[in-house]
């Protein structure tokens, strides 16, 4: 009987000392929870103050880009019909030098056949001669307008430079 109650007495110092280490060994995990905890706190109340602001400042964020967006748009259906009228200015352009061009070799043409007496190559010179004619016409007008805008041009920086001073 003696045996048996040391042998007890023996499992609950065992249990106990057990027991007593596993609490002591258990105190820096519950230190590192609870300073996890606080960390866990501060973290939710910074993003309590701070969220809404941001979250505000992302809709208005999204908002200019949709008016950017909007603007873009409308500038490129802007650009667009000009691109288009600008395409039909050169084609109405083209179409009139297309028929100055034909009319004057069909007139060329009628003289030969009232005149009979012009021959293939001189029709072809005096075609070559209205080519070159319009060419140039065309240089001189390019050149006439270059020097208006360029005059243009002068001018307003001319004009802005006196109010500046």
């Amino acid at each position: 009987m003696y045996q048996e109650k040391q042998t007890e007495l023996n499992f609950e110092y065992r249990a106990a000392i057990s027991t007593s280490w596993l609490f002591f060994s258990a105190i820096p995990t519950l230190w590192a929870f609870r300073t996890s905890a606080e960390s866990l706190e501060k973290l939710l109340d910074v993003m309590r103050e701070e969220v809404p602001d941001t979250m505000a400042a992302v809709r208005l964020s999204g908002m200019e880009i949709s008016d950017l967006t909007t603007e873009l748009s409308d500038l490129g259906q802007e650009i667009t019909k000009g691109v288009r009228r600008s395409t039909r200015v050169v084609r109405v352009a083209e179409d009139s030098l297309r028929r100055f061009t034909a009319m004057a070799p069909a007139d060329l043409v009628q003289k030969q056949v009232n005149s009979k007496a012009e021959t293939g190559p001189e029709v072809a010179k005096k075609v070559r001669g209205l080519r070159e004619g319009i060419v140039k016409g065309r240089s001189v007008l390019q050149t006439f307008f270059s020097l208006f805008h360029f005059s243009q041009k002068a001018l307003s920086y001319f004009a802005a430079g006196g109010q500046k001073l």
